[in-house]
């Protein structure tokens, strides 16, 4: 009776396990887009089940050839698991946000993948592509194709 009791119990926990459920992250990156300009951003990053991940992040924007050229926007990002072994993670990025520039309101989709390795206590290194398309913005930068790193820190 004790094992089938104990079995019971077992069966019972592990049907609700969920790998890494629930765990938020904090992260700060920064890198280059394609046509002379940089970016940083701000990160609040959400785990779901098996190790997949919704972010709400904010958006700094600025083309270093020409001033003028500046976006701040946020906005919210998908991020399912291609890949994962170990300590590394490869995830698809689909989502968009929502600005302004020195002018105007702009949208932008996006596209990339984010590549995530652990580094040790919860801390990932990320290296990330992010392709956007700018809507009502400065046809100049219309096409935003960048690279960014940096550091994803857990907060709980």
């Amino acid at each position: 009776m004790k094992k089938v009791l104990l079995f019971a119990f077992i069966f019972m926990v592990a049907m609700n396990v969920k790998a890494q459920n629930g765990t938020k992250f904090f992260s700060l990156r920064g890198g280059w887009v394609a046509k002379h300009a940089y970016t940083g951003t701000l990160s609040f990053d959400i785990s779901t089940r098996y190790f997949n991940q919704d972010e709400i992040y904010g958006e700094y924007y600025q083309n270093y050839k020409d001033h003028d050229i500046k976006t701040i926007m946020a906005g919210f990002v998908l991020k399912p698991v291609l890949f994962r072994s170990g300590n590394t993670a490869l995830r698809f990025r689909l989502g968009g946000g929502l600005g302004s520039t020195t002018r105007r309101f702009v949208a932008a989709p996006q596209l990339g993948l984010e590549y995530a390795q652990s580094i040790g206590k919860g801390c990932d290194l990320l290296i990330l592509n992010r392709n956007q398309v700018l809507f009502w913005g400065d046809h100049k930068d219309t096409w935003r194709i960048g690279l960014e790193a940096g550091i994803r820190i857990p907060i709980n």
